[in-house]
């Protein structure tokens, strides 16, 4: 089936995950995220996402809603192990009104997972090989084979749900010769992205709408907002290439450095600046507990521009390896502008860096008063011949304070390396 959107027309698929472990909050799904982003780039819309208990009716009941939504594809995940409440090959089989038996290939793979002849699989081994007839086998990133089975001129591919499984088996499940027909028969959408800090939803989303104004001809625009940061995401055809450039022109020029890339996250942005510098970076962080480092370190060759970093939770930290003032503690308290300043300075110094960045607050739950409230974060920034703090005020819970306040940081090193070349 396809669905029109500001006249341009897509095939739609469904994306049903499957575990108790999900419907009851014990873990969070992840991997309808992964499949979504998949086959949105492959330009097939995602007309549902859902997430079923370990229940047979349940997943059968599923299963007939999207096909009867006429989705052309049906990704499902999870419920393919070896435990009793793996029953996700059981449920579509009588959902299909198919008989399930051993597949001799799944068999051969699951004895090729787990070393063993065939003859000397255990029951709950066997069981990981029980399909509905006329299924085809995928073979398993771990134990579990997955399989596609055709409901009509329908695929339904199952994958495992242990998220590095899913993940290996992808580009092997597209291979399938039915599955690649759809993909071959979809016009993939150009996209193109923006990304703000520093200026709100609402002025992006104004100047996106003056330009375009109501004559959208296929171009879908989407604004998301999160942690001060704002992307905005468009779906066009190639037709509208030429319109969609001007606009990506347009928003520059309007929101000047706000615009900080075209879709590569700030840490991202960051670590290429100070990489094509040749800078090193050191982080003293107090209310973010880590945060900060860890987010820089999870970019690949941030060895290249990330020095090192101290928590600094304890005022003796601060003080001893830090060179924090102990009257600055005592006259200004931990959560200041001075010690923020303080600690940059004292990290840049101590790992022996280019820059440092300090970061101190208050995220809560408690431990806030009426002169600093939970939110108040201090941010500072050190670099050899200049500096600057900047006091924040962030809302939210525990977790939005701290990653606001990361993000906060990234943004404003960002902004200053960006500084120096204009002065340079």
């Amino acid at each position: 089936m396809r669905i029109g959107i500001n006249g341009s027309e897509y095939m739609i698929a469904a994306i049903i995950t499957i575990g108790t472990e999900l419907t009851d909050g014990r873990i969070v799904d992840t991997n309808s995220g992964f499949i979504a982003a998949r086959l949105e780039r492959l330009g097939l819309r995602v007309a549902m996402a859902l997430t079923l208990p370990d229940e047979e009716r349940a997943i059968g009941e599923g299963l007939a809603y999207a096909l009867e939504r006429q989705a052309a594809l049906v990704i499902i995940s999870g419920g393919l192990g070896p435990t009793i409440d793996d029953i996700t090959a059981t449920a579509i089989a009588r959902a299909l009104e198919l008989e399930i038996a051993i597949d001799p290939e799944a068999e051969q793979m699951v004895a090729d997972a787990v070393g063993r002849d065939p003859a000397d699989l255990a029951p709950h081994q066997y069981k990981q090989a029980e399909l509905p007839v006329g299924s085809m086998s995928l073979k398993p990133a771990g134990t579990a084979p997955g399989f596609v089975v055709m409901a009509g001129d329908i695929p339904v591919v199952c994958l495992p749900g242990v998220p590095r499984e899913l993940t290996e088996m992808w580009d092997y499940a597209l291979a399938v010769p039915a599955i690649a027909t759809i993909i071959g028969a979809v016009d993939a959408p150009a996209r193109r992205s923006l990304c703000f800090y520093g200026s709100g939803e609402p002025a992006v989303s104004a100047a996106v709408e003056s330009f375009l104004g109501t004559e959208l001809e296929g171009i879908e625009v989407s604004i998301c907002a999160r942690y001060q940061e704002v992307v905005l995401e468009i779906v066009f055809p190639p037709a509208a290439s030429s319109r969609v450039d001007k606009l990506m022109v347009s928003l520059k020029q309007r929101f000047g450095w706000d615009v900080f890339s075209e879709g590569e996250r700030i840490e991202e942005a960051l670590g290429a600046e100070l990489l094509s510098r040749g800078r090193m970076l050191a982080v003293a962080e107090s209310c973010t507990g880590g945060m900060l480092g860890e987010t820089l370190t999870g970019i690949s060759g941030s060895s290249g521009f990330f020095q090192g970093g101290v928590i600094a939770y304890a005022n003796e930290i601060k003080t001893d390896l830090l060179g924090v003032s102990a009257e600055t503690l005592e006259t200004d308290g931990a959560v200041s502008e001075a010690v923020a300043g303080q600690l940059a300075t004292g990290v840049m110094h101590t790992c022996t860096a280019d820059y440092g960045i300090g970061i101190t607050g208050i995220a809560g739950p408690g431990g806030g008063t009426t002169e600093k409230p939970v939110g108040l974060v201090y941010i500072g920034i050190a670099a050899a011949t200049a500096g600057a703090v900047r006091r924040f005020d962030f809302r939210g819970g525990r977790e939005d304070v701290r990653r606001s306040a990361v993000t906060a940081a990234l943004h404003m090193l960002h902004r200053h390396l960006l500084e120096e070349d204009a002065e340079a």
